[in-house]
C-alpha cells in the first residue's frame, strides 16, 4: 500500500535539509547576503554633504557559521535614519526611511530562494 499522505515526502525533505553540507549552507548565506546588500544599497539615499554615506558603510561579516549584514562602526546613526528620531530642538520628530525593513519585505521571497536553491536539488 502506497503512502500518499505527504509525510514521506516531508520526511525526505527534512533529511535532505539535515544532511546538507555546512560549507554549502555558508555559501548560500553569503550569496543571499551579497544579494541583500546590492538591493539595500540602491534604496539608501545619499547625503548632499561630501562625506562617507550609509550605503558605502555596508559590510558582510562572516564568523564561523554566522553570516550577517552590518553597517560599519562609524555609521552608528543608521538606526535613527531607519526608524526616525526626535529633532534636535526637542519639538517634533524626523520620520524614518525604513529602507532596511522595506528591502527585507520586498526581497524576502528571493532571499529564501537563494538560500534554499542547493538544499532541495
Amino acid at each position: 500500500m502506497a503512502n500518499n499522505n505527504g509525510f514521506a515526502q516531508a520526511l525526505d525533505d527534512l533529511r535532505t535539509m539535515i544532511n546538507v553540507n555546512q560549507s554549502v549552507e555558508k555559501d548560500e548565506l553569503v550569496q543571499a547576503a551579497e544579494y541583500f546588500v546590492s538591493q539595500l544599497e540602491s534604496r539608501i539615499k545619499t547625503s548632499a554633504k561630501n562625506k562617507k554615506h550609509l550605503r558605502d558603510s555596508l559590510k558582510i561579516v562572516i564568523k564561523n557559521d554566522y553570516v550577517s549584514v552590518q553597517f560599519e562602526k562609524d555609521a552608528y546613526y543608521w538606526y535613527m535614519v531607519e526608524h526616525g528620531h526626535k529633532k534636535a530642538s526637542g519639538k517634533g520628530r524626523v520620520k524614518g526611511q525604513h529602507f532596511v525593513r522595506n528591502t527585507v519585505d520586498d526581497e524576502q521571497e528571493r532571499l529564501i530562494d537563494i538560500m534554499a536553491q542547493r538544499m532541495f536539488r
